[in-house]
């Protein structure tokens, strides 16, 4: 049950601070959403701050673990598999845009914590799609190259797709930015 508790106000709290940003979320909200009193709250968490970091960093590390962990853990087809997910709009939320930038442009400049938290959940994503670059060299699926910075470039072109597409509202956007970074990264492939 306590667990359980905990996960309503972890799932509630991400919900509230992704629609409305951390300063426009609303503990009240949060606390109704998740169908839980303040007391509970302060079981697990000492204030809002601190539930709102412990959201993002778990619901982000587990979509992390379930888009890029699952093609780490291929034996071979990780472009393929990696561009499969890139090209399903399904998995992005273009109304809301991105939780990482969303954070990013919304806290790190005024709460240190803040800062530390999401430059750590980004170093975390470019390291995924690193990792997926270097199986796919090992699986002769792409000419050996600094993956390091072929990741930058990936992640940083796939937040510009998905800001694009939260600006214009056009999905298509989206497809059409993937479709030059997977014809970009397919000119690293063998022959």
């Amino acid at each position: 049950m306590k667990e359980n508790t905990r996960q309503k106000l972890i799932d509630a709290t991400y919900e509230e601070v992704y629609s409305h940003g951390y300063q426009g979320a609303a503990l009240a909200d949060i606390l109704a959403n998740a169908g839980v009193h303040k007391g509970s709250m302060y079981h697990y968490f000492a204030n809002k701050k601190e539930m709102a970091l412990a959201a993002i960093e778990e619901k982000i590390s587990n979509r992390f673990f379930e888009r890029y962990g699952k093609i780490i853990a291929l034996e071979n087809g990780y472009l393929e598999e990696f561009f499969k997910g890139l090209r399903d709009i399904s998995q992005r939320d273009f109304r809301r845009g991105c939780p990482i930038a969303n954070i990013v442009q919304e806290m790190s400049n005024i709460d240190e914590d803040f800062n530390t938290s999401m430059k750590s959940i980004y170093a975390q994503f470019r390291l995924n799609i690193k990792m997926i670059f270097d199986r796919a060299i090992e699986a002769g699926e792409l000419k050996v190259c600094d993956t390091a910075k072929l990741a930058l470039f990936t992640t940083a072109a796939l937040e510009g797709a998905i800001l694009a597409v939260k600006a214009s509202g056009d999905p298509k956007d989206y497809l059409d930015c993937v479709e030059c970074l997977i014809g970009y990264i397919e000119s690293y492939k063998h022959g």
